[in-house]
């Protein structure tokens, strides 16, 4: 059996007389110094990987063994009062910094780099009605490895359905939006950005696709009811 982390002995089949047996020869120096550079080196990237993805494996675990039960929203869920996000299928909350601009990569690199998500200062802020649009975002195809560590939660964005709730607290008032649509779309398609439906507010999330990758992005819709 092949042992990982031990050097076997190079072996072949002998005939010796009328029986067969196995010839071994030790690895040289230099064989077994490679050897166990190389599988050091696997060992910390591993490890490296665990730790990347821990807090991601944690929230999916956590979704994934919640029990089913009616989510009563109590005031000591809110994050703060000024401005932030819950949504309690996924149990993902986070204050949200108002005005950000999405194509200032320092400005929102600063934001999502403290495990808080951003407000797009190219849509509107909450509560303004029809024709308006409020859009978050948690990640960026500009963040480096360790983003997967930043707003974890966020990343189960996709286990969000149609008529889903979503609740945003803005400088004291709650609002309640209803998911009704999502859409994975290439980092290079901005027009959502300004998206708006002239019979609707709308509150539109935005996180990074495939889950744990910065390719692609998952736009969740929801509408103000």
């Amino acid at each position: 059996m092949f042992n990982f982390l031990k050097v076997t002995p190079n072996k072949r089949s002998v005939k010796v007389g009328k029986k067969y047996g196995i010839l071994y020869s030790n690895p040289s120096k230099n064989k077994r110094i490679i050897f166990y550079v190389g599988t050091t080196i696997i060992l910390i990237c591993i490890g490296y990987l665990g730790y990347l993805y821990q807090p991601l494996i944690k929230s999916i675990v956590k979704y994934k063994t919640a029990k089913s039960e009616e989510v009563v929203i109590e005031s000591n869920q809110i994050v703060n009062d000024e401005f932030s996000i819950l949504i309690p299928k996924i149990s993902a909350k986070s204050k949200v910094i108002a005005n950000v601009s999405p194509y200032n990569q320092k400005e929102y690199l600063e934001v999502l780099n403290k495990d808080e998500v951003a407000h797009s200062k190219t849509s509107a802020l909450p509560g303004l009605g029809k024709n308006n649009t409020t859009y978050i975002f948690a990640h960026s195809t500009q963040q480096s490895l360790n983003m997967v560590r930043k707003n974890s939660v966020f990343y189960l964005l996709d286990e969000l359905t149609t008529n889903d709730s979503v609740y945003i607290k803005y400088n004291g008032n709650f609002y309640k939006y209803r998911v009704y649509d999502k859409k994975v779309i290439s980092y290079k398609e901005a027009e959502y950005l300004e998206y708006k439906e002239e019979d609707k507010e709308l509150l539109i999330l935005q996180t990074c696709w495939p889950i744990g990758t910065n390719w692609k992005r998952l736009l969740i819709f929801a509408e103000k009811i």
